[in-house]
Formats: structure tokens, C-alpha cells, sequence
């Protein structure tokens, strides 16, 4: 990944979180509702004026084509004043890979569509998983479950600062909740909807309970909800993919989408980029720089010496000490590619990837604790 202005970037995060609660501090959830000026504005009332002509002049004709309509009472019904919520609409993210937002007629059950990542993930039986898992993480208890129905119906939470949003502890403002997940099966598009809304809503301030809740806060709180969920979702996607790169991983000579000479990896992208920055440094290669997105990782060779080639039972890589990039390509049945690429970006002979290969296949089927056993042997 880019590394320039690391520091300064979490500098600026830094001063920005502490804004953020240094300001937290000084109001209450509620005072983040409204305008932080004043409502005297309220009680402007309109000061009608006769049109004086003056003497001498002749009066002009007047017509009706402009006049202002009066206001329908219906449009009276909004709030006003310090009744007014000023906070930035919540949104939903798509953090989960190839998720998507789904428009409903129900804006206050915000949905979202996960899909399956491959032939072989069953995302329904996943999402119900992850789901079960999420309240539990939460300690919020599963009042009613029908998963033929897709409907489950969860308990309180309560004083949850991750879906109220805010987090400081406030001994005069309580709130706690109730929430519906609906889940819809998308058989032909492997995928499943995820709907969510609010069944029930407390609300203590100053020791005055409500139970009241308006269309738009009970939209915000359903879209946090489901932004929690999503966050956990994708985080227990990481963690699969993180057990999975630490089990060994076949890999074979091979012809990348170029045509040309390299090392193709049975894994994920993902998997393989973690893999084999954890694999090069062990032979003799330092990491310089990496760029994930666009799947290149550069290195520097200096060969590590008859001993070491010994001790690995190895041949040394026909390889000369000099500045390399590995570069990694997705394939089609969810392989990976690796291709060597010299200082002046040209593959390097086919004839030294078939050398190297030998090596590195065995560093990639071993999984992680059979690496770590061999260093401390």
C-alpha cells in the first residue's frame, strides 16, 4: 500500500477524534438534535402595510397573477424550531464485498443484499449465522426465530452506544430497543436480503420515559443496526479467509492471463498476497513497497548464502541480487496468479520461475504452524 504521508494522515485522525469528543462532551444526545443557535425567529410574525401613494401620483393598476397562495394546514404538520433534527441522515454501508443496497417502499426498513462469494459459500445458512452470533456478541437475547418465515425477533438492547451512535456513558439519558431482521433467500441470484426495523423503542431523559419514536429516527436507528451487522459480517468473512491462508495452499507452474511463465496458487487473491508476504522475507527477499489494489509487491534481492540452502535442503534460486516485483493477478475457478518482473519491469525467464517454484510450492503447502515449527527448530 502507499505509505507517503502515513504520519500526517494519522495525525489529522487523531485531532479529529479528539474534536469529536471534546464536543461529545459538551452536549447531550439530544442537544445534537437541534441548531446550536436560537429559535427567536419563531416569533417573527408578518407586518402587513397599507401601500401609500404618494400625493400627486397616480395609484398603479394592480392584478392577481402573483399573489401567494395562503398555506394548506397540512403543511404546518413539520417539525420547526428547535424541534428540527439537524443531523447528517444515516447511511447505509456496503462494507461487506459485493454487497448492495436494496430500494424498498419502506424507507424505514432499510435493506441490504449479500452475495455469495463463490460456487461453494451457502449465504443464507452464513447470514443467519453471522446474525446469531452478532446479538449474542451483543448479549441481546433471540425472542422469536422462524427461519422458514425469515423473521427473527430479538430482545432489548440496551444503552447500545453502537446503535444509538453515540458513546459516552450519560447518567440522565438511557435508550434501549427491539428490532426485526427479515431475511429473503435470492436462489437465482445467490444472494440474501436483509431487511431490518424497529419493533419497539424506550427513551429515558431526565428520568421522563417515551416510547415515542419518529419515521426518520426510526429509519437512523434501523440503518445503524444493519451497519453493525455489516461490520461484523465482513469482519467473520476476514477471519475465514485469515484461517484459510494459514492452512497450505497448492500451487503449480503455469501460464498467468499474459501468457505468461508463472506461479499459479489454489487460493483467493487475498489469501495469497497474505501468504506470500509472509513467505518472501524468509528467502532472502526484502519488502520494499506493495500496492494491494493493483496486486504488485516490490522487493530486493540479496541471496541468502550456502548455509541456508543447505539447512532448507534447497536448490540456491538462480536468481541475481538486484530490485524485483512480484505481481499478482486473479484467475478464473478462484486461483491466483504470481509473475516475476526484473527492475526494468520484464518477466523473468521462464528457466528461473521453474528453479524457484520448487521452493516456494513447498513454503506455500506448508500451513503457518508448520513454518513457525520449522524456524524454532
Amino acid at each position: 500500500m502507499f505509505k507517503a504521508n502515513g504520519k500526517g494522515n494519522a495525525a489529522r485522525l487523531v485531532l479529529s477524534v479528539a474534536t469529536v469528543a471534546v464536543l461529545a462532551a459538551c452536549s447531550s444526545p439530544q442537544d445534537r438534535k437541534m441548531a446550536n443557535r436560537g429559535f427567536e425567529y419563531e416569533e417573527s410574525r408578518l407586518e402587513g402595510r397599507a401601500f401609500l401613494v404618494p400625493a400627486g401620483l397616480s395609484a398603479p393598476a394592480f392584478n392577481s397573477n402573483f399573489d401567494i397562495p395562503a398555506l394548506p394546514e397540512s403543511s404546518r404538520e413539520g417539525a420547526i424550531g428547535a424541534k428540527v433534527d439537524v443531523r447528517p441522515p444515516a447511511q447505509l454501508l456496503t462494507v461487506v464485498p459485493g454487497s448492495q443496497i436494496v430500494t424498498t417502499a419502506n424507507p424505514g426498513e432499510p435493506t441490504l443484499a449479500f452475495y455469495a462469494l463463490s460456487t461453494s459459500q451457502s449465504v443464507e445458512r452464513d447470514t443467519w449465522a453471522f446474525l446469531m452470533n452478532f446479538l449474542a456478541q451483543h448479549k441481546v437475547t433471540t425472542e422469536k426465530l422462524d427461519q422458514q418465515a425469515g423473521v427473527l425477533q430479538t430482545g432489548w438492547f440496551d444503552n447500545t452506544a453502537a446503535l444509538d451512535g453515540w458513546g459516552e456513558d450519560d447518567d440522565d439519558f438511557s435508550i434501549r430497543q427491539r428490532y426485526q431482521f427479515t431475511l429473503r433467500n435470492d436462489t437465482q441470484r445467490h444472494a440474501v436480503n436483509m431487511s431490518v426495523r424497529v419493533l419497539d423503542h424506550e427513551e429515558t431523559i431526565d428520568g421522563e420515559t417515551s416510547k415515542e419514536l419518529t419515521t426518520a429516527d426510526a429509519q437512523r436507528y434501523a440503518t445503524r443496526a444493519l451497519n453493525q451487522f455489516s461490520l461484523y459480517y465482513d469482519k467473520q468473512l476476514k477471519a475465514r479467509e485469515q484461517h484459510k491462508s494459514s492452512d497450505g495452499m497448492g500451487m503449480e507452474l503455469g501460464l498467468d492471463n499474459n501468457d505468461l511463465s508463472a506461479w499459479i496458487v489454489d487460493a483467493s487473491f487475498e489469501q495469497v498476497w497474505r501468504r506470500l508476504n509472509q513467505v518472501l522475507p524468509g528467502y532472502g527477499f526484502t519488502i520494499k513497497d506493495t500496492q494491494q489494489s493493483l496486486g504488485w509487491i516490490d522487493v530486493e534481492y540479496d541471496e541468502p548464502g550456502a548455509d541456508f540452502w543447505k539447512a532448507k535442503g534447497a536448490e540456491p534460486f538462480k536468481l541475481e541480487e538486484d530490485k524485483y516485483r512480484f505481481q499478482l493477478g486473479e484467475m478464473a475457478g478462484g486461483k491466483t496468479s504470481i509473475t516475476l518482473f526484473d527492475k526494468d519491469k520484464k518477466p523473468v525467464a521462464s528457466g528461473v520461475i521453474s528453479q524457484m517454484y520448487i521452493s516456494l510450492s513447498e513454503a506455500f503447502a506448508k500451513g503457518q504452524a508448520d513454518q513457525a515449527a520449522a524456524k524454532a527448530d
